[in-house]
């Protein structure tokens, strides 16, 4: 935990940074939520609704930035203050990169086949929204807290979703090769999985973020952290 300074408007600042993350870790978990609602009902309706909230995680990104750069220029923050900073531009990129995977899950919604039987792949593919929906809220709360080996946890769950989807694109790469005149549907589908793999991948990134500010260091079991 970081120690307070003698300028209080400087540990408004920090906290206000902290705050907007944890504010769009909210919102990016109502979207995939409400993306996988629309999925599993193929609700074209909701998947628009998922598709516009995703301008308020824009609207907190820009906020973030423009705060994070303030305090870098104003306050000179150093040590754990300054990896505060620095993780928290990066972790507010990466949340509004979700809340796009989120918006595009939806987007592809109405690319499915309501006739066609696609109960079997979208089991698989609610399963890994499920799982990183978790992750996500696990994740924040190890944020809003500094719990190291919370986040720690978080990031080895993503291997989960890494086994399903590698399951699930076999799967559909010979459905579509033994059903042809659903390509479509089944592209949709790749799609979709894919979103939700780079989801996984973006919520280690977050992961990672947090285990910098607690132990100054961007990798986790000797990995460096992804781009």
């Amino acid at each position: 935990m970081p120690a307070k300074h003698t300028v209080k408007s400087y540990d408004a600042d920090l906290d206000l940074l902290k705050s907007k993350i944890s504010e769009m870790g909210r919102e990016v978990e109502d979207q995939i939520a409400k993306a996988n609602q629309a999925l599993l009902n193929r609700d074209n309706g909701l998947a628009e609704l998922v598709k516009i909230s995703d301008e308020k995680v824009n609207v907190l990104q820009q906020e973030s930035e423009e705060l994070g750069v303030r305090i870098l220029a104003t306050r000179q923050p150093l040590a754990q203050d300054l990896r505060t900073v620095i993780a928290g531009l990066k972790m507010a990129s990466d949340l509004e990169r979700i809340a796009d995977y989120a918006a595009n899950i939806a987007g592809y919604i109405s690319d499915l086949d309501r006739h066609l039987d696609l109960d079997q792949p979208i089991d698989a593919i609610t399963e890994m929204v499920e799982l990183a929906k978790n992750m996500l809220t696990d994740l924040m709360a190890a944020y809003a807290k500094g719990d190291l080996q919370k986040a720690i946890a978080v990031w080895h769950r993503d291997d989960q979703i890494d086994a399903v989807y590698a399951d699930l694109l076999s799967e559909l790469r010979s459905s579509m090769s033994e059903d042809s005149d659903n390509i479509k549907a089944y592209t949709g589908l790749i799609f979709v999985a894919k979103c939700c793999e780079r989801i996984g991948d973006h919520i280690t990134n977050l992961a990672e973020n947090v285990h910098f500010i607690e132990h100054g260091k961007a990798y986790i079991d000797g990995r460096i952290a992804m781009p």
